[in-house]
């Protein structure tokens, strides 16, 4: 196993495990999400409202009606967009995610059309949606083959002056990466219930703009092997992929609360219309 962590892993190359699907990572991953004061998963509460608010302003509901989250998660942004009157469509790759959102869309008597998939595998494109969000840097995610195809059908989806929003990560968050190979002994945390090895290792790829944290973790019998890209990009990059699938009108903010772009922000979020 040790081997592993020297080796080059092929850029954006499937792990064998995904921590959307390991029953116990799922059901963290979850409780990240949930966390208010934390920015593990989804943002902090105080900067989802600040989020929503701008959103709501600049995206009216009479004009903007028809709305789909993309990664929706436990369904932070829509609940809260249905609740304000928007017609909302939620898809998310993680069960336990859409299982609490739909819990919590009955207990308050929203309708809201959670989905259980990948959103690169889904046929939204014929929709007519009048917004459409990707919230949290999710893009960077995504092979570029990927990023081009979910480009794509998002303009299909959109109605003719629809709107997608979305932010991604610049080089600023990495400004002061180190690669690094450790090991710890894990129980009962994040990771894992039972005694196990951890072994893990962050890299840069030589184009300096795609990231790899590679875990493993080793039991007695068996081991578990995830992976995690992320991508940074430059404005230039975003806008050229936007326009070659289409998009006329992009505005880019330092984040999604539509603050002024900073210099040296760590995101940015971009506004492409149809």
């Amino acid at each position: 196993m040790f081997e592993f962590i020297k080796e080059e892993v092929p850029v954006f190359s499937q792990s064998r495990d995904s921590i959307w699907l390991d029953p116990h990572i799922a059901q963290q991953m979850l409780m990240a999400h949930l966390d208010i004061k934390g920015d593990g998963a989804t943002r902090n509460l105080a900067f989802v409202e600040a989020s929503l608010q701008w959103l709501k302003k600049k995206f009216p509901v009479k004009q903007f009606t028809k709305v789909l989250d993309l990664g929706c998660g436990p369904g932070i942004y829509s609940q809260r967009l249905a609740e304000a009157g928007y017609q909302v469509t939620g898809i998310d790759f993680s069960a336990n995610s859409i299982a609490y959102a739909q819990k919590k869309a009955a207990e308050k008597n929203l309708l809201i059309d959670y989905q259980v998939g990948n959103y690169l595998q889904t046929n939204f494109s014929k929709e007519n949606y009048q917004l459409v969000l990707l919230i949290y840097c999710d893009f960077g995610v995504l092979a570029p083959e990927s990023r081009k195809k979910l480009l794509k059908q998002v303009y299909e989806s959109l109605a003719d002056g629809g709107q997608f929003i979305f932010d991604v990560f610049t080089s600023e968050k990495y400004q002061n990466f180190v690669p690094t190979k450790t090991w710890s002994i894990e129980e009962d945390n994040f990771w894992t219930v039972e005694s196990c090895l951890h072994l893990e290792a962050n890299k840069r790829y030589p184009d300096k703009q795609t990231y790899l944290a590679q875990h493993y973790l080793l039991y007695p019998d068996h081991h578990k092997e995830f992976f995690i890209w992320e991508s940074v990009f430059n404005q230039q990059q975003i806008k050229a992929a936007l326009s070659e699938a289409g998009f006329s009108q992009i505005e880019i903010y330092s984040d999604i609360r539509g603050e002024k772009l900073k210099q040296h922000s760590e995101t940015m979020c971009f506004v492409a219309k149809k």
